[in-house]
């Protein structure tokens, strides 16, 4: 049996017998989403904008992942709003740093690489790189959102006469709970993808400067600080809509006591 095959067939158990339907939900979500990541690489290699293939990408996983698994209501609604708004507001920022700085994720390494995809593939480095910081970034802050307007929707159903500033405060707590573990998440998974390349360049007896210097390396830093800064914003964003979408429900409770 092929071991991937395999692997996939333990992923599959374990999500479906500790998760149960939502597992099953996930696993297929999953699927789901590797079918729009390999369809948005078909279409970059098709010349077509890569910015806007990855934000379309963005918005149907985000779309799937939140409501297929959670269902349509208010908490999925204000996660799904506050991604798409981070996921916009990052690609903005992180556009405009990559293009002043030159940030493409390439060093002298792969001169020979670059200059063969730059004439046949017509690729604006820039673009991939800001695509991926995106793609990075996008299933951090799903996760993140979710947590957070779960939280307030379920402190909202379950606190009598909670005031909106009450919640609005909670969210932020959770919030700061949060931060920490999710740049840290974002930290590691970047930089677990660039050891290789640090254990290269140590056989090649480069020094810690040089390293550090490498235009690849400051492409891994730009996008874990990229990354941080999405992770950051996705908190008040989510918090205020999430507040916002609940306070529907604030004056529909407020005007039953009134006519009581």
């Amino acid at each position: 049996m092929n071991l991937s095959f395999a692997l996939l067939i333990i992923l599959f158990v374990l999500m479906v017998s500790i998760g149960g339907k939502r597992g099953l939900k996930s696993f297929f979500s999953l699927f789901f989403n590797f079918i729009f990541l390999f369809i948005m690489l078909f279409l970059m290699a098709l010349n077509i904008d890569p910015i806007k293939v990855t934000i379309v990408t963005c918005v149907l996983i985000t779309i799937v992942t939140l409501f297929y698994i959670n269902g349509f209501n208010k908490k999925t609604i204000s996660a799904a709003l506050s991604v798409i708004i981070v996921i916009l507001i990052t690609m903005f920022i992180t556009y405009k740093i990559g293009s002043d700085a030159k940030i493409q994720g390439f060093s002298i390494e792969e001169l020979e690489e670059i200059s063969y995809l730059s004439v046949d593939m017509h690729l604006e480095f820039t673009k991939i790189f800001t695509c991926q910081v995106l793609i990075g970034l996008l299933c951090a802050i799903i996760d993140v959102a979710i947590s957070i307007s779960s939280a307030m929707n379920e402190i909202y159903k379950n606190t009598e006469a909670i005031t909106r500033e009450n919640l609005v405060r909670s969210g932020f707590n959770i919030g700061r709970d949060v931060i920490g573990t999710m740049t840290n998440t974002l930290l590691f998974a970047f930089i677990g993808g660039f050891i290789p390349l640090c254990i290269y360049f140590t056989s090649l007896n480069y020094s810690i400067g040089e390293i550090l210097n490498k235009k690849i390396f400051c492409s891994e830093v730009f996008q874990i600080l990229c990354g941080g800064i999405g992770i950051v914003l996705i908190i008040p964003v989510t918090v205020l809509i999430t507040a916002k979408l609940l306070s529907i429900e604030f004056s529909k409770v407020y005007s039953l006591k009134k006519l009581k």
